[in-house]
């Protein structure tokens, strides 16, 4: 499914529930620090956007594409969390490691963003690590968050003040990117922090990685 530009943004830095200053979370991620050649897209597509005000770019060493929190820090217990790795661990080692490939932005509501494909494997990625969780907590899925589904993207920018769309869909579209390839063989389970002013960014340490199944 194609994702086209909205017209108006609007701040991504809005209070969202259960988060504070310091408070941390535990979620499965895709991290990219060994893939330069993604860098230098979203590098490509920031240099653009620097001189329209109104969003926070994300430094190449943050960038990520979210997958499924498990939950916070001081909720969860190490034992659970062992649990749930071991079980996520089982299931993404019989899938196949993935390309995917990036090439155009879209600005959505809240950010600037690159959309992957192929997405299929990345939602059975998505649908395992959410079958590993629930088989450790007990937690399935509700039907408003099945129904809500997951949408991979990876963010360039965040928006911290609405505003019309245009400005930024007429600084990407001059943009001339050559498409990118991105081979992902493992999952990491990081402990992320939501840092808000002045830096505005997702920040994490790994806690550990899972490898997808060797071809």
């Amino acid at each position: 499914m194609t994702i086209g530009n909205v017209e108006k943004v609007r701040s991504h830095w809005w209070p969202r529930e259960g988060w504070r200053p310091g408070r941390l979370v535990y979620t499965w991620h895709l991290t990219f620090e060994d893939a330069p050649q993604l860098h230098q897209l979203a590098e490509r597509y920031q240099s653009v956007l620097a001189a329209i005000n109104g969003h926070d770019p994300i430094p190449a060493q943050w960038l990520h594409l979210t997958m499924q929190s498990v939950g916070w820090v001081d909720e969860v217990a190490e034992e659970q969390l062992d649990q749930v790795t071991e079980a996520v661990a089982a299931r993404l080692g019989q899938l196949n490691p993935v390309e995917l490939t990036f090439h155009r932005s879209v600005v959505i509501g809240e950010a600037v963003e690159l959309a992957p494909t192929p997405a299929e494997p990345l939602h059975q990625i998505w649908d395992e690590i959410r079958k590993g969780i629930a088989e450790v907590t007990g937690n399935v899925p509700t039907a408003a968050e099945q129904a809500k589904g997951f949408r991979p993207h990876v963010s360039l920018t965040y928006f911290n003040a609405p505003g019309p769309a245009k400005p930024y869909i007429d600084a990407l579209n001059a943009v001339d990117a050559d498409v990118v390839s991105v081979n992902v063989d493992q999952v990491a389970l990081i402990v992320q922090n939501r840092v808000l002013e002045p830096e505005w960014v997702y920040r994490w340490n790994t806690r550990t990685t899972v490898p997808l199944r060797a071809h």
